[in-house]
């Protein structure tokens, strides 16, 4: 297969192709979390069904290509109050703790990252946290995981947006390393969104959702890297989220217990209608827009790097997209064959984890990578794109070859 060349860009809608980074940075750790509680379909085929818009969970599994999603007990806790105690489909996990934060998550992400590369976290000089659901406007994730591990009055920055935020914190701590500002280059993700920013009887949109961490560990090396973003704000309404201010707490208490008292009494029309109405404080994402839009910009992001790298796609071992569903990720290798002529054995290389963890935002793409390390799929010098696309709507890739760690147990079989 011919190389990608600079400058032979093709039609991009999304990508501007010359405004990218060119580093030289290395993964030397990864570390993801997964809590124990989860909820399968039979839990939203439930709500679908007392909605009067009946669904199975063998319906549910087919459409999303999604079987379960691990979660915390808190949540699990928020899913029996808003859809009764007796709700099917909600699996206590063993010992979980019953207060576990974002934070809890994201530390013990960084805890398995820094033991995979054999570093110590002293040797930390900066943090980059991301979220699409971190309900503390300050301290943030990554000013309380510097803290919890230890380390002394360092940078800690956080980006809170969408689920392209992961591909934006790549972008920035490779940034940071070739500008020399830091060593060691922490940068961690915690995802809970299906409890703090969406109402979990919109189901069409809970469903898809599940929580988790993770963490990778950078440093400088010896080969060049390419990371690319960017937004488009014209795209917004297909996906969007308002944080709600303190002003907004009683309403949305209020609609709470009005949603509660609909689903009871089986009002499905009404339901929505309700959180149609009410703007903030609830994920809102128009499905068919997604998929129209999110495959092409990530397919768009993985192409316009392999060009500035001129590697071939029969060079690129793996595509490790944000999971953010089967479809979209499939869409994604259509695309890439179809409007930019690379082969049809692109999509043998498309990472697919969704069916057990759901949509991570952005703790997915380590979350994949792990999954690929356990089934021995990643070997040294591999070439692999990790695409992201969320809500904003922002999106981006980082092509980078993959090393072997030095402890990978620490990630395959963690304590």
């Amino acid at each position: 297969m011919t190389r990608l060349q600079a400058g032979q860009w093709p039609h991009y809608t999304y990508i501007v192709p010359h405004i990218y980074t060119r580093a030289k940075v290395r993964l030397i750790g990864l570390g993801n979390y997964a809590p124990t509680g989860t909820i399968t379909n039979e839990y939203f085929a439930y709500i679908s069904t007392r909605l009067g818009d009946s669904r199975s969970a063998d319906d549910l599994e087919r459409v999303t290509g999604l079987s379960t999603r691990h979660v915390r007990a808190s949540t699990l806790e928020l899913c029996r109050k808003m859809a009764g105690a007796d709700a099917p489909g909600l699996i206590d996990g063993p010992d979980a703790p019953q207060d576990e934060s974002l934070v809890d998550m994201a530390v013990i992400a960084a805890q398995r990252a820094l033991a995979s590369a054999g570093r110590d976290a002293s040797e930390i000089d900066t943090v980059i946290g991301a979220s699409s659901s971190d309900n503390d406007a300050f301290p943030t994730v990554a000013g309380l995981v510097q803290m919890r591990l230890g380390l002394g009055p360092i940078r800690a920055t956080m980006l809170k947006g969408a689920c392209a935020c992961q591909t934006e914190a790549f972008q920035m701590c490779a940034e940071v390393l070739a500008a020399n500002s830091a060593k060691l280059v922490l940068m961690v993700t915690a995802e809970g969104l299906l409890s703090n920013i969406m109402n979990v009887l919109d189901w069409k949109t809970s469903s898809l959702f599940g929580e988790g961490a993770s963490a990778f560990l950078l440093e400088l090396g010896d080969e060049d890297t390419y990371v690319i973003n960017g937004s488009d704000a014209h795209q917004g309404p297909s996906l969007y989220y308002q944080t709600p201010l303190r002003k907004d707490v009683i309403e949305m208490a209020e609609v709470d217990m009005k949603m509660q008292t609909l689903f009871k009494e089986g009002k499905g029309k009404e339901l929505n209608q309700v959180l149609t109405q009410y703007m903030v404080g609830y994920t809102k994402m128009n499905g068919k827009e997604v998929y129209r839009e999110a495959p092409r910009a990530m397919a768009e992001s993985v192409d316009v790097l392999c060009r500035h790298a001129g590697l071939s796609p029969d060079e690129l071992a793996y595509i490790v997209p944000h999971q953010a569903n089967s479809r979209i990720t499939r869409r994604m290798g259509e695309l890439l064959i179809n409007d930019y002529g690379w082969p049809e054995s692109t999509m043998g290389k498309l990472a697919d984890n969704f069916r057990y963890y759901g949509n991570l935002s952005n703790a997915s793409i380590a979350t994949a990578l792990v999954e690929l390390l356990r089934q021995d799929q990643l070997h040294e010098g591999q070439w692999m794109a990790l695409p992201a696309v969320g809500g904003g709507m922002n999106y981006g890739c980082w092509l980078l070859p993959f090393h072997e760690m030095k402890n990978p147990e620490a990630v395959l079989n963690p304590l």
